[in-house]
């Protein structure tokens, strides 16, 4: 798998994110200095919940551009055959046959994208099935949460 094409997928989605979380903050932020979000009593709260508002969305634009800066500088996966960042792992059920692709990243979490092998969920090193893969190499096996017995196919 191309693994240049599919982060460029991934920041693309992250600068979006970015771009509408932007446009967000700044209409919270129109909302909490307008003349009608102005408190007549005391219980108009309507200035104040478009600044706790425009406070939150400010958080999210810092994380998300750490995010954008940490994969863009995402070192080369190692060839060592365990798994560790920047690794893009295939999951098996031998009773079903089904597979799970993820690939461990610093960033981007939850997010998922399309490839020819089908889709890839990115996990962090935070996540509990990142706990579970670390150091493991292909052929191992693993319990997920939902007591899924899954062995290791491949790691790119």
């Amino acid at each position: 798998m191309d693994k240049n094409a599919l982060l460029a997928t991934l920041l693309n989605t992250l600068q979006q994110e970015l771009a509408e979380t932007q446009l967000a903050a700044r209409e919270a932020h129109e909302g909490a200095i307008h003349e009608q979000s102005k408190a007549e009593t005391q219980y108009d709260t309507l200035g104040l919940e478009h600044a706790y508002l425009a406070e939150g969305q400010s958080r999210r634009i810092s994380e998300l551009q750490a995010e954008i800066v940490s994969l863009r500088n995402l070192p080369a996966a190692s060839n060592d055959g365990q798994i560790r960042l920047n690794s893009l792992i295939r999951l098996e059920d031998e009773q079903d046959g089904s597979s799970l692709l993820l690939w461990l990243l610093p960033a981007g979490g939850a997010q998922h994208l399309p490839s020819p092998a089908g889709r890839i969920q990115v996990i962090t090193p935070r996540s509990p099935i990142a706990g579970l893969l670390r150091g493991r190499s292909a052929g191992d096996s693993i319990r997920l949460a939902n007591g899924r017995e899954m062995f290791i196919a491949t790691i790119e």
